[in-house]
């Protein structure tokens, strides 16, 4: 489904459903969506309630269902899932197996992973695809051990968002090892009952990615609405507009021009 997410294309949603794990979680806009505007789901998004809360969508593995990549007549960036997590601990692992079965079809997209349960994403028995790139969720100081959590994780491409970025993560860019990392998101909270952001708290986190040529992209300041405040004030005071991608690998490079070359002329 189309998106407004500032670094993705679109998004896939094979799962719905989720459960707070963290501060990051407190205003989530999916449980907004799903929870309190709609009521696709019918209880709040704690853990006591994921059992309830989360279902798994098998049709939308299938081509033609909600999201499916073969929807789409060139190559996307896609995210899944933007109203689930892959990797909670509800979703059997036969179903992860059976999405990344599908993701492993169609090489000519990126697939955009996001979890805050990396612990899970690296220690399952998992065949890679190069398309797939594997991120975690990181809001402040309290969860940044689950960039090392991922770091043993297979996948080709690895990133950590940090968004929404409600503290400091280090007082320093030489305390943020970014190690076996390929890019970095940044941004700030938006919705009702958004908190604030400093961008003090960004800029070891855009040394770091300097020091360590991990691409860096700054999507938002904190705001009441999302994609507010694109640019980020440095040090001197200038603002700058950071929207840095992690390079193709050769097989996705690869498997675009392959996927160019079929189409009819």
């Amino acid at each position: 489904m189309p998106t407004n997410i500032a670094w993705t294309d679109e998004t896939w949603n094979p799962i719905h459903g989720c459960s707070r794990v963290s501060a990051g979680c407190d205003n989530c806009y999916a449980e907004q969506l799903s929870y309190e505007r709609h009521g696709w789901t019918e209880k709040p998004w704690t853990p006591e309630n994921a059992e309830e809360n989360i279902s798994l969508k098998p049709d939308r593995l299938e081509p033609g269902g909600d999201g499916h990549p073969a929807g789409y007549d060139e190559p996307k960036r896609i995210f899944v899932n933007s109203m689930s997590d892959v990797f909670h601990t509800e979703v059997p692992d036969a179903f992860i197996q059976d999405i990344f079965a599908e993701m492993r079809n169609y090489p000519e997209h990126i697939f955009q992973v996001l979890t805050k349960r990396p612990g899970r994403a690296a220690h399952m028995d998992i065949q890679w695809p190069p398309n797939v790139w594997m991120g975690t969720s990181v809001e402040d100081d309290r969860v940044v051990e689950r960039i090392d959590l991922l770091r043993g994780c297979g996948a080709e491409t690895l990133f950590v968002s940090f968004e929404p970025l409600i503290g400091p993560v280090v007082d320093d860019a030489d305390q943020l090892d970014l190690t076996g990392f390929d890019w970095t998101i940044v941004g700030g909270e938006s919705g009702p009952d958004w908190r604030d952001m400093a961008h003090e708290w960004v800029w070891p986190i855009r040394r770091a990615c300097m020091q360590q040529d991990v691409a860096f992209f700054f999507k938002q300041s904190a705001a009441f609405r999302p994609e507010q405040g694109q640019a980020l004030r440095c040090p001197n005071g200038v603002r700058r507009r950071f929207r840095e991608m992690p390079e193709l690998s050769d097989p996705v490079r690869r498997a675009r021009e392959q996927y160019q070359e079929e189409l009819p002329a």
